[in-house]
């Protein structure tokens, strides 16, 4: 059903992650001046440490992987440099670029939270990493993140969706209380080696941009709007952008995404709002799966209610 314009009830999470250098300097600064035009808020998920995307180009041997990078526009958004980086370029500290960055967010009452130190090896180990290397790269985020901001870090959101029970009860340890770590539907509680944690979860539930792409009737003239028509009415929706993306190529349509959806009277609560929101109701706790998505390559956390029943 078609959201209608008088329907306030519609709340639309903007969770963006900040992978890259790039998309730190280039694209958080486009998200937050179109952001503060329109008077939305969103929450910034920043890797903090070292910018390793020339790691990532082993992926290109999964099958179809390079097609759809290509296809979303991701593989030119990144940029050749960027590409480089830790294989024939340093890899520079992520933060460091633009440490004044994460405080105007926060002034301008974004929330800011951590998306892991090495954002590539974490989205490609840390479902098998042994806990004290999984509680390094944890502090490693953390004490950068509290040297830049002089505030502790309340929230985390896992690179790729990959996380795993260690991460779970290190992130509980470290005080941080929601996350965004799964696919799914709705909060939950998280669990984690059979036992309930403290950390609220919200899954993403909206396709991803270069999830959209693959299928061959989106374009970027037309994602916006096919992207608006899938937001759930009266429901929380979590859409994850990336700063690299629709920061950069594809700000038009998320431009068009957010005009669509003010028009129609959706609001846009930070992630930490729709969590204290969410702690006010019963919550279901659930240990994190793992499935498949459309148009996505390899495994992602789930929220296990949200996986389809096998058969």
């Amino acid at each position: 059903m078609p959201l209608q314009p008088s329907d306030t009830t519609t709340r639309v999470v903007l969770k963006v992650d900040v992978d890259t250098r790039v998309g730190l300097l280039v694209g958080v600064r486009r998200l937050a001046d179109l952001m503060a035009e329109m008077g939305v808020r969103a929450s910034f998920y920043i890797a903090m440490g070292p910018d390793n995307s020339g790691h990532a180009l082993k992926r290109l041997a999964r099958p179809g992987f390079l097609q759809k990078q290509l296809k979303s526009g991701a593989a030119s958004a990144y940029g050749l440099r960027t590409m480089l980086y830790g294989i024939l370029l340093p890899a520079p500290i992520i933060a460091e670029a633009a440490p004044g960055l994460l405080n105007r967010l926060i002034n301008e009452g974004h929330e800011v939270g951590l998306h892991g130190w090495d954002h590539v090896f974490w989205h490609d180990r840390v479902r098998y990493l042994d806990r004290e290397s999984t509680a390094r790269q944890l502090t490693m985020a953390a004490e950068l993140f509290k040297k830049i901001t002089g505030l502790a870090p309340a929230s985390f959101a896992a690179p790729g969706w990959q996380v795993s029970a260690d991460a779970l009860e290190i992130m509980a340890g470290l005080g941080i209380s929601h996350i965004s770590c799964t696919r799914g539907r709705s909060p939950f509680l998280t669990m984690a080696h059979g036992r309930v944690l403290p950390l609220l979860e919200l899954p993403t539930t909206l396709p991803t941009a270069d999830e959209v792409l693959s299928r061959p009737e989106v374009t970027p003239a037309n994602l916006g709007r096919w992207l608006a028509e899938r937001v759930r009415p009266g429901e929380l929706n979590v859409l994850t952008l990336h700063a690299e993306v629709e920061g950069r190529q594809l700000l038009p349509a998320f431009r068009e995404f957010l005009t669509i959806l003010l028009a129609r009277g959706a609001r846009f609560p930070r992630l930490l709002d729709a969590a204290r929101a969410a702690a006010d109701q019963p919550l279901p706790a659930e240990e994190i799966a793992w499935g498949r998505i459309p148009h996505r390559i390899g495994e992602v956390g789930f929220q296990p209610s949200a996986l389809e029943p096998a058969g």
